[in-house]
């Protein structure tokens, strides 16, 4: 007996008889009842460890992430999340494997795919940021076993497990802070790295969705290349000179840090020093919004996407079980005072 055939018999869902099987709580008495009640009769024991052994099974992962030292890190705290959560399920024979690639550089995501594709994995868990690409990658690949998509989307390609935030949401978020951070009208810029990215151009779609939707406001595309220094200075210059009343910056990625660095760097602003929103809490924007040069993080949880895929493999894997489909990371606001200290 299985917990797929508990939880037929009982009418429920996995994850209700997943809750009590595990002592989690948050099950109504009757379902928790009839669920026990099927458990005693068949006399189910939940051991993953004797049938893995039985099995005798093991399993490569690979993992198709940008480069790891990029982008403030923030691919690095998913690789972390994803390497350390294998290592607690040792007894059952995960080997994650990593295929980095340079963002934005199609020969490179083409390199390390076909590395990933020749290792033989059982898995493949891919964060999809440059979609075309990938779509095509993945169309052409000659056996493609289970895929994970993480950080992103994919609409329309089929996944054991999607672990990603509604972009489109996190921007809508972002707008109602802004509203009321920089209250009334005036100009608002998103601060764009990588304009062909899905779920970037969603994110500010929702941002500006929201604001433009009141009267007075006014929504401006900032491309604002990171890995150019020069150029990403050029660009907020021009925004914030060409906007004698821009009020407020939304940095659509990890980079805000950079984005407060430059605005450390100036002497005056012609409304005053915008607003700045950032999203995730790598170490850098961390410590920018202590000082006080960033207003407001928002957070998509990347430690707990790493997590949450790897418990997915698991379940597809040893407890033989179908994953969750689709799992929605919280949106999670920082501000300076509600930072651990």
């Amino acid at each position: 007996m299985t917990i797929v055939e508990i939880a037929k018999r009982a009418g429920v869902s996995i994850g209700t008889v997943d809750r009590v099987v595990h002592g989690r709580g948050h099950v109504s008495g009757e379902k928790e009842r009839r669920i026990r009640e099927i458990i005693e009769a068949e006399g189910y024991q939940p051991n993953p460890i004797a049938r893995h052994l039985k099995r005798n099974e093991s399993f490569r992962v690979g993992v198709l992430l940008p480069e790891l030292e990029k982008e403030s890190r923030y691919w690095d705290l998913i690789w972390t999340a994803i390497r350390d959560a294998f290592d607690g399920l040792a007894a059952f024979s995960f080997s994650p494997e990593l295929y980095s690639y340079e963002r934005s550089n199609s020969a490179s995501l083409e390199a390390a795919f076909g590395k990933m594709e020749a290792a033989a994995c059982q898995a493949w868990v891919i964060a999809p940021v440059m979609q075309a690409d990938i779509r095509g990658l993945l169309g052409n690949a000659e056996a493609r076993p289970p895929v994970c998509f993480i950080d992103t989307g994919m609409p329309g390609m089929e996944a054991v497990t999607t672990v990603a935030q509604d972009p489109a949401r996190g921007g809508r978020v972002a707008a109602r802070l802004m509203e009321l951070l920089a209250p009334g009208g005036g100009t608002f810029a998103v601060a764009h790295p990588y304009p062909g990215a899905f779920n970037l151009n969603w994110r500010a779609r929702g941002f500006r969705e929201r604001l433009e939707a009141k009267a007075g406001v006014k929504v401006v595309d900032l491309a604002c290349p990171e890995t150019d220094p020069a150029e990403m200075a050029r660009a907020l210059d021009a925004a914030i000179d060409g906007n004698p009343d821009l009020r407020g910056i939304f940095a659509l990625t990890a980079f805000g840090h950079k984005i407060a660095a430059h605005l450390d760097s100036r002497a005056s602003f012609p409304a005053g020093r915008p607003v700045l929103i950032g999203y995730d809490l790598v170490e850098e924007n961390v410590r920018r919004l202590r000082e006080g040069s960033m207003d407001c993080i928002i957070s998509q949880r990347p430690e707990e996407q790493g997590r949450r895929v790897v418990q997915q493999l698991y379940r597809l894997f040893v407890l033989r079980e179908p994953p969750e489909a689709d799992i929605r990371m919280p949106i999670d606001v920082f501000l300076k005072e509600n930072l651990d200290e």
